[in-house]
């Protein structure tokens, strides 16, 4: 379950977040991303101190000026009278003070001194905990979206250092700490990697970003599988089937955890629910499909964990129907137990032109283009997981002799930029598509999908008229007006 761990999709995280090493006076990147136009405090906060007050004077200078060297002396020079307040003045307790002054090393990129002096300030004046926040967010953006394009180039060394350096300005948002995770847990350094797992989730939990706690959470269960401590996967596991309970994958996993463990009545009433016992789908595939005893053939295989049998066996099915999603489904997931990326991106491809709003398809083509050693590749996919604001599961296909109908359910997601910012959700329009045997569309119908927040579902239904349909697909446009 490990190779479920990819660059995006909010993985890994940094725990007791260790401060960068060796990490230079002055971050250039910090300082070029910042914005231009100075802002003052939005907190109701009293200079109280004529050196203080200087202080935020010579701070909007530096912030403003389009000439290097007045910048550079500008904000040396709130430095040293804002420091003179502190340790001269008496002024020690102001939280001003320490505010302009975390500001100021921001501004000359010195993220210890900014974190040092933000901390205090906070401390004395809790009401600022929102601006200086905000402050800290303009510090870490351009860090975090160098480190994604370092790590996008394979640099991982790079890109480490500066996720680190990140969550040394700002720890409100977990996608750093997941990052800097996924290079630790790639490179075998799984102690570190499961600390900031556990740092990701705790912080998406407070932050209400479920996508992230959940994906951090179950990476988190993957590392601990990989270290044999199975109690400890166990419960990741048992947390994240609370979230989300449908994930066919993770029930495997911890039914694998509990057999590990002696805990067969468990494992056997896991394995016994609906789905759990193959990769497409534990009953007999729909009427129609033309080859049910060979998709039963195939799915008794893959549960027995004869990976490269079951293969073989799909692979005979998708010849025959190579619109069966569950087929394609069922050798993705064959192709995953014998960890052959190469093969598993390209089935994952077909089956996202069959469903492209299946975040979990959507993953497992990460994993594939990461097992190929396709990182860029990857990394992008999953930074395509993260910004996706809905998801469809198809839950029921119905061939008929005369017709076929289609059940899913559309669920919105916490879906958020490059950036960390949120992403919108928009209503969709959703067109199914039916097909026989040789792909040709027999019928289709367009369902309207409002515009969902994270976690919100909206049942969707769709049928068509026509003999010989076998299979389905979908694709969507957007919502009409």
């Amino acid at each position: 379950m490990n190779t479920r761990i990819v660059l995006a999709a909010g993985l890994l995280g940094v725990g007791a977040y260790p401060a960068a090493a060796q990490q230079p006076a002055v971050n250039d990147r910090v300082v070029q991303g910042l914005p231009s136009k100075y802002l003052p405090p939005t907190c109701s906060l009293k200079a109280g101190h004529f050196k203080v007050s200087s202080g935020a004077t010579y701070l909007k200078t530096g912030v403003e000026t389009e000439v290097p060297a007045n910048k550079t002396r500008a904000l040396a020079s709130g430095q040293k009278v804002l420091l003179e307040a502190i340790q001269q003045n008496g002024q020690e307790k102001n939280p001003a003070a320490w505010y302009y002054l975390g500001r100021v090393h921001l501004q000359q990129g010195d993220l210890v001194g900014a974190d040092t002096a933000f901390t205090k300030a906070e401390a004395l004046s809790p009401a600022c905990k929102q601006d200086i926040s905000a402050q800290r967010y303009n510090g870490w953006v351009p860090l975090v979206n160098a480190g994604i394009s370092f790590a996008k180039g394979q640099k991982s060394d790079s890109a480490l250092a500066l996720f680190r350096e990140a969550n040394t300005i700002y720890r409100e948002k977990p996608q750093a700490y997941s990052a800097a995770a996924v290079i630790l847990a790639n490179n075998k350094m799984d102690d570190s990697a499961i600390v900031y797992l556990q740092k990701a989730a705790d912080i998406a939990t407070a932050a209400n970003m479920a996508e992230d706690r959940n994906q951090a959470t179950f990476n988190l269960a993957a590392v601990l599988q990989r270290q044999n401590r199975n109690e400890e996967a166990a419960a990741a596991l048992e947390r994240y089937l609370g979230w989300v309970p449908n994930d066919v994958e993770a029930k495997r996993a911890l039914a694998g955890i509990y057999r590990a463990t002696g805990k067969l009545d468990k494992a056997k009433a896991l394995e016994a629910q609906a789905g759990v016992g193959g990769p497409a789908a534990a009953a007999a595939p729909p009427a129609g499909t033309g080859e049910g005893a060979a998709m039963n053939a195939a799915i008794a295989l893959y549960n027995a964990k004869k990976y490269d049998s079951a293969a073989t066996a799909f692979e005979k099915v998708v010849v025959a129907e190579p619109y069966n999603r569950d087929a394609l489904y069922g050798l993705a997931n064959s192709y995953l137990g014998l960890k052959k990326g190469p093969q598993l991106a390209q089935t994952a491809t077909r089956l996202l032109a069959i469903e492209p709003l299946n975040d979990d398809v959507l993953r497992m083509l990460a994993t594939g283009q990461r097992l190929a050693r396709k990182e860029a590749s990857a990394n992008k996919t999953a930074m395509q997981v993260i910004a996706m604001p809905v998801s469809i599961a198809v839950k029921e296909f119905a061939p008929a002799a005369d017709g076929a109908s289609v059940k899913a359910t559309a669920t919105g997601r916490d879906a958020q930029n490059s950036r960390g910012k949120p992403i919108a959700a928009k209503p969709i329009t959703v067109v199914f598509e039916f097909l026989d045997s040789k792909g040709t569309v027999v019928g289709n119908q367009e369902v309207e999908v409002p515009a969902l927040k994270a976690g919100e579902t909206h049942p969707i239904e769709a049928k068509a008229q026509g003999t010989g349909i076998s299979a389905w697909r979908y694709k969507t446009l957007p919502a009409k007006s």
